[in-house]
């Protein structure tokens, strides 16, 4: 089961990377997402079934799952999913703060990133709930709930790589240097998504594909047969 998990986590980490990589909306950048998604679902399944690795494996899942399926549904709509969902990461949150709140024999460093992730996940739930009540998102918006949640679920698989490999490190590099990174290029994103105008140049680089062009031709024989 170890070594399932661990390829898993291997395989997210570089499909997680040509996703960030590759030109977004492209079709190596899709590929490298749905194959992202699936290492993921194995490396959070195979967590579960290790000691006090069940709550830290929804959680990531929860990120994981919801980046996804923003960009697969039609903008403006939601449905039980999404219910579903807020329910799991509110659960989580909880549940995290609970275990900080009680815990006797934590360091203070893990306190700290536990609280983190706990207050992420409550406002991961209250944008959850605010999107359902606004009956979906579209344009940029839609765009940035699939960024960051694909990055806090990479950034999840980073954070779990360099804890376990601490040790093997050289002096001169900082073991956290790559969770840095990844937080780094979290705010890059949502900078760039949120408060530039990427998000108008990405639908015309759409709208030029290939891809893009053949989904269309591919409709319009369809409403015409």
């Amino acid at each position: 089961m170890l070594t399932v998990h661990i390829m898993a986590g291997s395989f997210l980490l570089l499909f997680g990377i040509g996703a960030l990589s590759f030109t977004k909306g492209k079709l190596w950048h899709r590929w490298s997402g749905n194959l992202f998604f699936l290492a993921m679902i194995v490396m959070t399944v195979t967590a579960a079934f290790f000691n006090g690795g069940l709550t830290m494996s929804m959680l990531t899942f929860y990120y994981g799952v919801t980046a996804w399926a923003i960009v697969l549904r039609k903008e403006q709509s939601t449905g039980i999913f999404d219910v579903l969902a807020m329910c799991l990461i509110l659960y989580v949150s909880l549940d995290l703060f609970y275990f900080v709140y009680t815990a006797t024999e934590l360091s203070n460093t893990f306190k700290t990133i536990f609280t983190i992730h706990a207050s992420v996940a409550l406002m991961a739930a209250c944008l959850d709930l605010k999107m359902i009540l606004g009956g979906g998102l579209s344009g940029k918006h839609r765009i940035a709930r699939h960024t960051w949640r694909a990055c806090f679920a990479l950034l999840g698989a980073v954070m779990s790589f360099s804890a376990n490999t601490s040790d093997r490190w050289p002096d001169f590099i900082d073991s956290n240097a790559l969770i840095y990174l990844m937080i780094g290029v979290l705010f890059y994103w949502l900078i760039r998504v949120l408060f530039t105008g990427w998000h108008n140049r990405l639908k015309d680089t759409l709208g030029t594909s290939v891809l893009a062009k053949r989904l269309l031709v591919l409709k319009r024989t369809v409403k015409t047969s």
